[in-house]
C-alpha cells in the first residue's frame, strides 16, 4: 500500500497516527526558528513551552482537511481526539512552568 493511498483511508489509527507525527514534524520546525528568532534579536525573550503549543497548529489545518475537504470523518476525528489530547497534557505539566530544551 502505498503512502498516498494510507492517507486516504477513513479509520481511526491513520488519524491517531498522523495526530502523532503532524506535531513533532512541526516542532522540528517551530522550535530550531524560535530559537534563530530568540539569538538574532537582543529584546526577544520566551520559553520552548509556548511554541510546543504552536506545533499544535498543523493539526488543526489537517483536522479540517479531513473532515471538510476530504470527508474523511473517522480520519478527521482521529487527529481531532489527539490534539485535543495533546493540548491538555500541555496545560497540565507545562503551562505555567517554563522551561527550555537543551541546546
Amino acid at each position: 500500500m502505498s503512502l498516498k493511498q494510507y492517507l486516504q483511508r477513513d479509520d481511526y489509527p491513520t488519524g491517531l497516527i498522523l495526530g502523532i507525527l503532524i506535531p513533532v514534524l512541526a516542532a522540528c520546525l517551530i522550535i530550531p526558528a524560535g530559537r534563530l528568532a530568540l539569538y538574532s534579536s537582543q529584546n526577544l525573550t520566551f520559553y520552548d513551552s509556548g511554541l510546543f503549543l504552536l506545533c499544535l497548529i498543523p493539526n488543526l489545518l489537517v483536522m479540517r482537511y479531513y473532515i471538510v475537504r476530504a470527508r474523511l470523518e473517522k480520519t478527521g476525528k482521529g487527529v481531532l481526539i489527539l490534539t485535543v489530547l495533546e493540548m491538555a497534557l500541555f496545560f497540565i505539566f507545562v503551562h505555567g512552568h517554563p522551561f527550555n530544551l537543551p541546546i
